[in-house]
């Protein structure tokens, strides 16, 4: 019996396709299908963030959207606009 191996999909299901972009405005983003709030703080962060800057900024995404992702971090659903939460520190 040889064992199953899963094929990579070709391309984006139709579902995904014309999906909106992530970015709406500076002050606000929209959630794509495999977003995550740690996804979305790295992306936001850029290249140079560690994992330790994301990990404390993750959960100020879910704190500032509460009312649009709900109780649950992993509650995320692609289309979502979501707020950028502010900076820190100006």
């Amino acid at each position: 019996m040889r064992p199953f191996i899963p094929e990579r999909p070709s391309s984006l299901p139709p579902r995904h396709i014309g999906s909106p972009s992530r970015t709406v405005d500076e002050h606000s983003t929209t959630a794509r299908p495999g977003d995550t709030l740690w996804t979305l703080a790295a992306d936001h962060l850029g290249t140079d963030a560690t994992d330790w800057e994301i990990a404390q900024e993750w959960p100020r995404w879910h704190e500032h959207n509460l009312d649009r992702i709900g109780p649950e971090p992993g509650g995320l659903r692609p289309g979502t606009i979501l707020r950028i939460p502010p900076p820190l520190f100006r």
